[in-house]
């Protein structure tokens, strides 16, 4: 985390002076070109903060995924730079996990109780576990599309799923978890606040922040001792809770775009951080609002487990509640826009005021990073 302020401004210095960087279309939200080399500034950071690490605490075992971050990191700078077809990517996609499952023994082995189902065969653990790696690395790409929601969801991740892990023995994840959580918070400050240092995290940035939600997301492999595979019997209803935002924002994206008869992978302006924006919001509102909605449903997560309900009636439970708090506002916004035009604008009166008040702080802090970023570069270059 130390590394971030020194290395991003450099990092985008370079990456303007070579032009790699996003440019504005009808789509994008943007009005200027915006360096989009954030992988690159979160793989170093990673990478060091690993070897630092590694000198006090043996992190062999995260070798296997220090691999395959590097292959989805590689192709992940090719799309960003000269793009690459959505059918590509998804076979790279497919190679990754399967090598992170066969190579890494990191993948989905048990349902934990849920409908009945505890550990479950190699052949259906391969198949949950492309599942669920192709929704997590898709999930948060998929979010990616305003400042700071990427990172600032890759935050709580990360925060809630170090303490888990840390809490039930795993403690080379835990410090993979904590060291992502200081790469997002730095890099989610310079993204929403600087100007002279903006930088987007890019196919590069998401695929690696990806990758390691999904290992966050096993604790345990599937070549494991099966007296330690029980690690909480609400553990699916949990990560469906903590990845709510991301995970229901995909699912109905998708769902919408393949009812239009359009690919799941065709890009459109039907986000639920979209709707809010449009609605009037600014980028640090939107994303403080879908941060707090993905806290709710995991408070519910958390009240329904502490009263002990059955395991099947609790992930329902928590179903209902991301229908309630990631699909609804899209909904009613949907609405409102549509039928109740006088109440779409109060709204959005009302979320450009809280907006503005907000501008103040994020004026504050741009100029604390963007004067002292200014001083630092320019020494490092002297």
């Amino acid at each position: 985390m130390m590394m971030m302020p020194v290395v991003l401004p450099m990092v985008v210095l370079m990456a303007r002076r070579k032009r790699l960087t996003d440019n504005p279309n009808a789509r994008k939200i943007q009005d200027r070109p915006v360096a989009v080399m954030g992988g690159t500034v979160i793989m170093l950071v990673i990478c060091t903060s690993s070897i630092v690490i590694n000198v006090f605490y043996d992190l062999s075992g995260s070798f296997p995924v220090m691999c395959v971050m590097m292959i989805l990191y590689i192709f992940g700078m090719l799309d960003d730079n000269i793009g690459l077809t959505w059918q590509f990517k998804l076979l790279m996609q497919i190679f990754a996990i399967l090598l992170l499952f066969f190579g890494g023994n990191y993948g989905v082995d048990s349902l934990y109780g849920l409908f009945g189902f505890e550990n479950v065969p190699m052949w259906a653990a391969c198949l949950l576990t492309l599942f669920a790696g192709l929704l997590l690395l898709n999930a948060v790409n998929f979010v990616d599309g305003i400042d700071g929601l990427a990172s600032g969801l890759g935050v709580l991740a990360g925060v809630v799923m170090g303490y888990w892990n840390v809490r039930h023995g795993f403690t080379t994840q835990a410090i993979l978890s904590f060291t992502i959580v200081g790469a997002m918070a730095s890099f989610f400050v310079f993204n929403v606040f600087s100007e002279r240092y903006k930088m987007y995290m890019g196919d590069s940035g998401s695929l690696v922040l990806g990758l390691f939600i999904f290992m966050m997301a096993c604790p345990d492999s599937y070549y494991a001792s099966v007296s330690s595979f029980l690690v909480d019997r609400y553990f699916v209803s949990f990560l469906v809770a903590l990845l709510s935002a991301m995970i229901f924002d995909l699912f109905r994206v998708v769902i919408v775009r393949m009812l239009n008869g359009k690919t799941p992978f065709h890009p459109d302006r039907t986000h639920l951080h979209h709707a809010y924006v449009d609605a009037g919001m600014s980028h640090l509102l939107a994303t403080i609002k879908i941060v707090l909605q993905n806290i709710a449903v995991l408070a519910v997560w958390y009240f329904t487990a502490a009263l002990g309900m059955n395991v099947a009636l609790q992930y329902l439970i928590v179903i209902a509640a991301g229908v309630v708090f990631i699909w609804m506002p899209y909904f009613c916004l949907d609405y409102l826009k549509t039928k109740r035009l006088s109440c779409y604008t109060k709204i959005s009166n009302r979320c450009m005021r809280r907006s503005d008040s907000l501008e103040v702080l994020s004026r504050w802090v741009r100029g604390i990073i963007d004067g002292r970023r200014k001083q630092i570069v320019s020494h490092n270059i002297k």
